[in-house]
């Protein structure tokens, strides 16, 4: 019997003492799988705050709620944060001796660079607030890069994360003296990824590389990409870019852009998402990307503007991504042939659009998207998630909601920046954490996760509780020990949903 159901076995008798009234299949001890809890959220919707409400919430999981799982005090890892006990790998993509993906017993992992076969779970922009609200804080609780870093690291490993960004518009590594401190903190190793940011750099710099500035909110911004300047640029900035990575064991690999406008909502705002009619009437200063649109037409047997098709919007939408993923991930893999290449942070309905997740699948080695507006992973949408990576997994590059009870300074948050939901409290908080990845965990094609983000933000006045620690640095401890209990349990909680894939239980 393998570890992981030996486990499950083991822990069922417990299991089934709990009280658990529901109209569920009855698995062991005649009790439903799961008691659901029921947890108010506000969704933030057309610039305001809805009621609250529980109904998408109503079936929300948590571990201890799973009446047929046991949680562990702990499983064996490597420092990573890996699993040894797996099968035989195989659809394997990365360099030896660094981070790769492959399948294992059907279900996606990374593979750490001493073998272990590891699901992520991190957060994002680990870095001190850049508000006067932060650098006092800052200043007071800590007044050094070297005490922040190492409690810092030291709560990342107590709460099991093992996956950071630094997050740098421009990238780059993380500093020399945090670096220590966050990545190898007490023992464990700390895998961390990076955004070069292609397209959007690009478009930064036009006016010092063309002589004039992007007109953005007028164009769709991947009109970029058909510039004749384009392709030299990304090489160009890949190639010093990745150079600042070269051996380094700790880092996973590029996202090449963030939330890029493939596709708008239902289609109606041609700068937000491609359009061919918008393209074809390009002015002549985004004349590659008109051209581009015109020869659509003509392979397509397009005899004007006005026979367009919705199937031809949808096909032109997907050439786009596609000659985008195709150019960055050229330049990208020519700079740096040891790390990965994790995708451009799908969102919005461009996540959804068969075509463009198909193209990023076709050249990265995972698909990111960004999960927002949603209580819990769609299972339509991840069924079609599955299909649509083939070969390759996916991670969710972003996901979180608010707490309404969270404060500066006696004060409460306003909440107001950002998209995620609002719920009332920080338990409430962990139990969304644990419904979003249990969910994740249950489709086996996801290798990880990273929540939106380690600190909360301020800004404009306001704060807003997006963080794992507030804007006065200090963890939300209820919010934590749900982060604790799921990653404690990640593994047998993986082997609890493989075997009921494979009826084994």
């Amino acid at each position: 019997m393998k570890k992981s159901t030996f486990l499950l076995a083991c822990c069922l008798a417990a299991a089934c003492t709990d009280e658990t009234p529901a109209e569920q299949p009855a698995g062991p001890c005649d009790k439903p799988e799961y008691s659901y809890s029921a947890v108010e959220y506000r969704k933030w919707q057309s610039s305001g705050f809805k009621p609250w409400t529980t109904a998408d919430a109503a079936e929300t999981r948590t571990v201890a709620g799973m009446n047929w799982f046991s949680p562990v005090d702990f499983h064996v890892e490597t420092p990573w944060g890996g699993r040894l006990d797996y099968g035989a790998p195989e659809a394997v993509r990365g360099a030896a001796g660094f981070f790769r993906v492959a399948r294992a017993d059907g279900r996606w992992y990374f593979l750490d660079p001493d073998g272990g076969a590891v699901i992520l779970r991190g957060t994002q922009h680990v870095t001190p607030g850049e508000s006067d609200e932060h650098k006092a804080a800052f200043n007071s609780r800590f007044g050094s890069l070297e005490k922040w870093s190492a409690e810092t690291g030291a709560l990342l490993a107590a709460e099991g994360i093992n996956y950071i960004s630094w997050g740098a518009k421009r990238i780059e590594p993380f500093p020399a003296e945090v670096r220590e401190n966050l990545l190898s903190p007490g023992g464990r190793k700390i895998a961390y990824g990076e955004n070069l940011y292609l397209l959007r750099t690009f478009m930064w710099d036009m006016r010092q590389n063309l002589g004039y500035a992007f007109e953005d909110g007028t164009y769709n911004r991947l009109v970029l990409v058909f510039e004749p300047t384009f392709e030299q640029y990304v090489t160009d900035l890949a190639r010093e870019k990745c150079a600042l990575f070269a051996g380094d064991r700790h880092f996973v690999g590029y996202y090449l852009d963030n939330e890029l406008p493939f596709v708008a909502y239902e289609n109606n705002d041609p700068v937000r998402g491609v359009e061919l009619a918008h393209f074809l009437a390009l002015p002549d200063r985004y004349r590659g990307a008109r051209e581009f649109a015109g020869a659509f037409l003509r392979e397509r047997g397009i005899a004007s503007a006005e026979a367009i098709t919705a199937a031809d919007r949808t096909a032109f939408r997907t050439a786009v991504a596609e000659r985008y993923y195709e150019v960055t991930t050229r330049a990208v893999r020519k700079a740096d042939p040891e790390h990965l290449i994790l995708g451009s942070r799908l969102h919005d309905w461009s996540k959804y659009t068969q075509g463009v997740v198909e193209a990023c699948a076709r050249y990265c080695d995972a698909v990111s998207v960004n999960y927002y507006a949603r209580w819990q992973p769609e299972p339509d949408y991840m069924a079609n998630l599955a299909a649509w990576c083939g070969e390759r997994p996916f991670i969710v590059s972003e996901f979180y909601v608010k707490g309404d009870d969270a404060t500066y300074r006696g004060k409460p948050y306003a909440n107001l920046d950002g998209g995620g939901w609002l719920v009332r409290t920080q338990r409430d908080r962990g139990a969304f954490y644990e419904n979003f990845c249990l969910r994740l965990l249950e489709t086996r094609c996801c290798a990880g996760w990273m929540h939106f983000e380690y600190c909360d933000s301020y800004g404009g006045q306001t704060a807003s509780n997006k963080g794992l620690v507030s804007v006065e640095y200090v963890p939300y401890t209820e919010f934590l020990g749900s982060l604790r209990l799921l990653h404690a349990n990640l593994y047998a909680l993986a082997g609890y949903y493989d075997d009921k894939v494979k009826g084994e239980r």
